[in-house]
């Protein structure tokens, strides 16, 4: 199992020497992998109510900063470590767009993006971005579809319910297509997996729940990368063993994520690197420390 970390995104840890100082520790540290999450906007005046905690980790005042905009500093300023989105709200923007920035990040930093991507949630952010929310689903679907054939194939062209282009172009292709892993906890998140997804990324650190994915997963996917985002404990032990039970839960790879200023964090991933990683049962993978599982 790998383990990543998710890296500062609002508030006053939002800038560019925090971002870089925690995406460098966490390569330097023999973490697997970083993670960015998303919004655009902040609905002023909003009834939808956050679907996974009681409040969202962030305020309109703390802003928070465009993923795909972000992973592109992140690669840069690193050399080994793996980048990705937990998770991007793909029916927000138009897959030709996404498709292409990533097709620039992983040809400037080949083999390191993967996406976990989401049909979101918050309709008040769909209709401030004019965006369609009823049938959001469908419509990733074949986003989906046209940035994997954008990623493959040239020239292409694609005839569906929301998209009907000819023959394009969308060069540069990337080396190797990007892994896409589709968020969410739901039967049609899960649905979604067996159609057009490479893996499954879920939400939690409980193994029991966990275990119970990686089951579901097999029966329709044997195989398929179960991935999840979780909290990051400051304490050795209670981390090791939360940890261990995610790896024998069968999980490929865990995003840790933790709400403690720049300073702290990294103190928190030295931690880690010294008492919990290290004490795991580990193996080599690209230069970094990785659970079995």
């Amino acid at each position: 199992m790998k383990i990543g970390v998710h890296i500062p995104q609002w508030g006053a840890q939002a800038n560019r020497r925090d971002i870089i100082d925690v995406a460098q520790a966490a390569e330097d540290l023999g973490f697997d992998s970083v993670w960015v999450a998303d919004h655009i906007v902040f609905p002023a005046k909003s009834v939808t109510q956050y679907p996974y905690a009681e409040s969202l980790e962030f305020t309109a005042e703390d802003g928070i900063l465009e993923p795909l905009t972000e992973l592109a500093v992140i690669a840069g300023a690193t050399s080994r470590i793996e980048v990705g989105t937990s998770v991007l709200i793909l029916p927000l923007r138009h897959p030709l767009y996404v498709a292409k920035i990533i097709a620039t990040i992983e040809t400037l930093a080949p083999g390191r993006t993967q996406l976990a991507v989401g049909a979101g949630w918050w309709k008040e952010e769909f209709e401030m971005l004019d965006q369609q929310f009823d049938g959001r689903g469908r419509r990733m679907n074949e986003q989906i579809e046209i940035m994997n054939l954008a990623w493959t194939t040239n020239p292409f062209e694609y005839h569906g319910e929301f998209y009907d282009f000819g023959p394009t172009n969308c060069l540069p292709m990337p080396a190797q297509k990007p892994r896409i892993l589709i968020g969410g906890l739901g039967t049609a998140a899960l649905r979604r997996v067996r159609s057009h997804g490479d893996g499954w990324h879920v939400v939690g650190s409980d193994a029991a729940a966990l275990a119970d994915q990686r089951r579901r997963l097999d029966k329709i996917a044997p195989g398929l990368v179960l991935s999840t985002s979780g909290g990051m404990s400051r304490d050795p032990e209670r981390a090791r063993a939360r940890l261990q039970g995610v790896a024998d839960a069968g999980v490929t790879q865990i995003a840790l994520n933790s709400a403690q200023p720049t300073a702290e964090l990294i103190a928190c991933m030295e931690m880690y690197s010294a008492e919990v990683l290290a004490a795991l049962p580990r193996r080599m993978t690209a230069g970094a420390l990785s659970v079995e599982g």
